[in-house]
């Protein structure tokens, strides 16, 4: 018995080894350097104008922009940033005045008076149009940024409208991140026990993730079948560099956002970009989203995971781009 024992801790401990071994290397094949990011397109350019828009509660929101022409004004998703629009940067200012937003607790924006609600940061959309003096734009908003132009869009239509003239949404969705009639009690949950996470994790100096094999692998989940390892570092640096705190109080409005019965309040014309294979936000929900805003148009994009903007650029561009002309064109 002892020695069946025995042999039995050997195998666990010889398989538990192998397993740390490949998981460890899997987790190499997905980094890259910065000097593989630059390569790769993957960093901002270093002509893009920096600026600050205050907000009225005390906070202030970071924009990037470059390039003339008709406006495109890109908002990102949780737990990311301007960064992340790296390849639009680098190809869109050639024909647009590009414009993106850090939402607030991300990258050097901070968050007032106000909080994280994603009321507050549809205000900050609107403050940033207004101060940058964005006329007839497409705004386009991925993810979080999607869900708070949707609010947008239904809060405070008379505003959007003196400056956009057409919305992108960009993996996207309606409703609570966790459907059903559990959906709220156990976003409510996850979003307490995050909170106090977030305050451990920074009384302690630590970053949103506890390691940094962890914060690769979420990055590689957003993916479809086929990510690049300099992608992944990408959304790995980025989602690292995110504050805890802020990341915690996103998460209790992210998981009891619902706006599904207010989508027919949506007027302005509506381009809605989806990947069938993104496990975040799946296709499904950006067809409901399609079918309730009047005039939507949808377009999925086979294959594509979560993140359009790095996995499909050439697409995702071309899309945003035809749709700026269709809403210039006369009639």
């Amino acid at each position: 018995m002892t020695r069946s024992r025995t042999l039995g801790s050997l195998t666990l401990g010889a398989g538990l080894g192998l397993g740390y071994l490949l998981e460890r290397s899997l987790v190499r094949r997905w980094r890259a350097t910065e000097e593989e990011l630059t390569a790769a397109g993957l960093s901002m350019p270093a002509d893009v104008e920096h600026h600050f828009v205050a907000t009225d509660d005390g906070g202030r929101v970071h924009v990037v922009e470059a390039g003339t022409g008709p406006p495109v004004v890109l908002i990102h998703g949780i737990a990311l940033g301007v960064g992340v629009w790296a390849r639009q940067f680098s190809t869109l200012p050639e024909r647009h005045r590009v414009v993106a937003i850090d939402l607030r607790g991300h990258g050097p924006s901070i968050a007032g008076a106000g909080g994280f609600s994603f009321e507050r940061l549809a205000d900050d959309v609107i403050a940033v149009l207004e101060a940058c003096d964005v006329r007839d734009a497409v705004v386009v908003g991925h993810s979080l940024g999607g869900m708070v132009l949707q609010l947008a869009a239904i809060r405070r239509e008379a505003e959007l409208r003196r400056h956009a003239r057409g919305l992108v949404l960009v993996a996207t969705d309606a409703g609570p991140t966790v459907p059903g009639p559990l959906g709220r009690p156990v976003g409510t949950l996850t979003a307490r026990v995050a909170l106090r996470a977030a305050r451990y994790a920074e009384r302690r100096g630590k970053g949103v993730y506890p390691g940094s094999d962890l914060a690769t692998w979420s990055s590689r989940a957003c993916f479809g079948a086929r990510a690049r390892p300099v992608d992944v570092e990408l959304v790995r640096s980025l989602s690292s560099a995110v504050s805890p705190r802020a990341m915690a109080e996103l998460l209790a409005p992210l998981m009891s956002f619902d706006v599904r019965i207010d989508l027919p309040r949506i007027g302005l014309p509506t381009l809605i970009v989806a990947g069938t294979r993104d496990a975040l936000t799946p296709a499904r929900r950006a067809r409901f989203v399609a079918s309730h805003i009047p005039g939507a148009r949808l377009e999925l994009l086979g294959g594509c995971g979560h993140l359009v903007m790095l996995e499909r650029p050439g697409e995702l561009d071309r899309l945003i781009e035809d749709f700026s002309a269709t809403l210039a064109a006369p009639g």
